[in-house]
């Protein structure tokens, strides 16, 4: 517990042997995909719920939504092999990014 507290590594452990930025590298890609698909798993099951007539069916509409975005997006993410996931994203980012003017 103490170890914790103040930061230092467990005898054995040393910050040199790339366990933890190995462990860091591979946490914040699917944070960042988690938050994101969240996101729009909510949104997507509010949209959808504002077309459900009547306030209780709205609210289990939203619900079962957002679950199930989230559900194959979790399954998704656990199902597919590291490098078509990482092509997919790479796919996704290019689209996103704005293109940089040509070099002279």
């Amino acid at each position: 517990m103490r170890d914790r507290a103040e930061g230092t590594a467990p005898a054995g452990v040393g910050s040199s042997d790339g366990v933890a930025e190995n462990r860091t590298s591979t946490v914040v890609p699917l944070a960042v995909f988690s938050s994101a698909t969240g996101v729009v798993a909510v949104g997507v099951g509010a949209l959808v719920g504002l077309l459900v007539p009547g306030g209780a069916a709205r609210g289990v509409v939203w619900l079962l939504v957002t679950v199930l975005l989230a559900v194959a997006a979790g399954l998704w993410w656990g199902l597919t092999p590291v490098t078509e996931r990482l092509r997919v994203l790479n796919r996704a980012l290019e689209t996103v990014q704005p293109r940089s003017a040509p070099h002279r």
